[in-house]
């Protein structure tokens, strides 16, 4: 039984292209993904509806709101869980077939796994926070059809982009690889340089690059999926592949079996000031696959710098049992119990 706290140095990611979700996944057309477990459009929280809406917008669907919730609700546009297919729902986790996604293979399990990038100045984005204008949308075909492809047809050349060594440096260097990126982003854009100046389009790839907030996040997720993956494909039993909500409930997955209690508040400082409880959502986004890794929250014993105050995580059954500890996204932690029986509670 693999456990977390070794998955964390396991796997050999390489960034190996950008492709279309729609051709990566297989993802039929009028389909949006979404964070969490699966969830029908009606039941959704408010955020994620709008979101829906917006995805329709985007892709074509629909030109008006009215119409767009027709589709939604008739069932001509679908619904499914991001978890459900080689990628994960970060944020709102909003994926049709036009949206480009990283692309990341594990060489040590032979995963492969994609999610999409981080939008350059908007941050979020459509895709993280399902947010949508005319520029928003231009800005995200523009990293897939125009600024990424010179990268990646170098980096092809060379036999893709490896991640191994610059997530373990990072590791060391103090960053939990889930709310801290500030080592990555620099070690990451130090050793990706000598391939953008290559490229014709370098200024810009510059730019992004230098600019982008936590790029590496999305990078760091698709590493982890692509782990999980390998080592599901592999055989392994009783590991976690997926942990993410969807405002309304929260799901972990576990050998294929989708295993879901309410999403719970979040317990911990508010990065917003003014905050208050009755102001936020339930748990709600896939970035939590770090986790599942070993990344991400889990590195409170070992960094206390990243956690608060409890006990931090003990493994039980290749499960993660949170004893008064944490698990979740750096400032923002989530009380989770994890039962060996892959039963979950969240208080």
């Amino acid at each position: 039984m693999i456990k977390p706290e070794e998955l964390r140095w396991k796997g050999d990611p390489y960034w190996i292209d950008v492709r279309k979700a729609g051709e990566f996944l297989g993802l039929a057309d009028k389909t949006v993904l979404h964070a969490g477990p699966p969830i029908e459009y009606d039941m959704m929280c408010l955020g994620h509806q709008r979101s829906m809406v917006n995805a329709c917008f985007f892709e074509g669907w629909a030109k008006t709101e009215e119409e767009a919730v027709r589709m939604l609700k008739s069932g001509e546009v679908k619904v499914e869980a991001a978890y459900d297919y080689a990628t994960n729902g970060s944020g709102y986790g909003i994926i049709t077939k036009s949206v480009p996604l990283l692309i990341v293979e594990d060489r040590e399990t032979g995963g492969v796994a994609g999610l999409f990038p981080a939008e350059g100045k908007f941050g979020g984005g459509f895709c993280g926070w399902g947010v949508y204008s005319e520029e928003i949308a231009a800005n995200l075909k523009w990293l897939g059809d125009e600024l990424f492809p010179p990268l990646v047809a170098v980096l092809k050349e060379v036999g893709g982009f490896p991640m191994k060594e610059l997530f373990h440096e990072a590791l060391r260097m103090g960053d939990e690889l889930h709310s801290s990126q500030k080592a990555i982003d620099a070690l990451f854009t130090r050793a990706i340089i000598p391939y953008v100046l290559k490229c014709e389009n370098k200024d810009d790839l510059l730019e992004y690059f230098a600019t982008t907030n936590r790029f590496t996040h999305n990078f760091g997720q698709a590493a982890s999926r692509a782990l999980l993956l390998g080592l599901e494909k592999q055989g392994v039993k009783g590991l976690m592949t997926a942990a993410g909500g969807n405002g309304v409930d929260y799901g972990i997955k576990v050998d294929g079996v989708w295993h879901v209690a309410p999403s719970p508040m979040i317990i911990g400082p508010y990065l917003t000031p003014g905050a208050k409880k009755e102001n936020q959502l339930p748990w709600i986004g896939d970035s939590s696959v770090v986790e599942c890794r070993g990344w991400g929250g889990t590195i409170r014993p070992i960094n206390p710098d990243f956690g608060v105050e409890g006990e931090g995580l003990v493994i039980n059954g290749g499960m993660m049992d949170v004893n008064g500890g944490w698990m979740g996204a750096g400032s923002t932690r989530m009380p989770v119990v994890a039962h060996t029986e892959a039963q979950v509670k969240c208080q």
